[in-house]
């Protein structure tokens, strides 16, 4: 039998829709507007940052309680999550670039690029808004 926290899973995937939706009214004001705002551009980052640690917390979450193979990097964690069949190929590639970002927005914390960001975000939301049903889907055919 497994041992799934899928508590954990529904709060992080919870919040995660919180800041994706933070993330998409930020797009709707558009790039200029956004890039020229000293705030905007915090939020977008602390809205991505918390996005991308959803990723890997969710992703994590399902590696353990599934007893997956152990992942070596951030980005293999959405390998595993593919070849796993959580997630699709097309999304696999998208949430990887979106998870490989994670090192501007955490360790280059002092020079992130912006526009890089925005521009990712701009094309990655959609993506992300479909790991949260995947994942509940893998969880209700695995676990039910």
């Amino acid at each position: 039998m497994y041992d799934v926290n899928t508590k954990r899973i529904d709060q992080v995937l919870s919040y995660m829709s919180r800041m994706l939706d933070l993330l998409d009214k930020l797009r709707e004001r558009g790039a200029e507007a956004v890039l020229s705002d000293e705030v905007a551009v915090a939020a977008m980052e602390r809205a991505l940052h918390l996005s991308i640690e959803g990723i890997v917390d969710v992703g994590n979450a399902l590696i353990d309680g599934f007893i997956m193979r152990d992942p070596g990097s951030y980005s293999d964690i959405v390998e595993i999550l593919r070849d796993e069949q959580v997630v699709t190929d097309e999304q696999a590639a998208i949430l990887t670039r979106v998870v490989d970002f994670r090192k501007h927005l955490v360790i280059d914390y002092t020079s992130v690029p912006a526009e890089e960001m925005f521009a990712l975000v701009n094309e990655a939301v959609a993506a992300m808004r479909q790991f949260d049903p995947h994942v509940r889907a893998f969880l209700q055919k695995e676990l039910f």
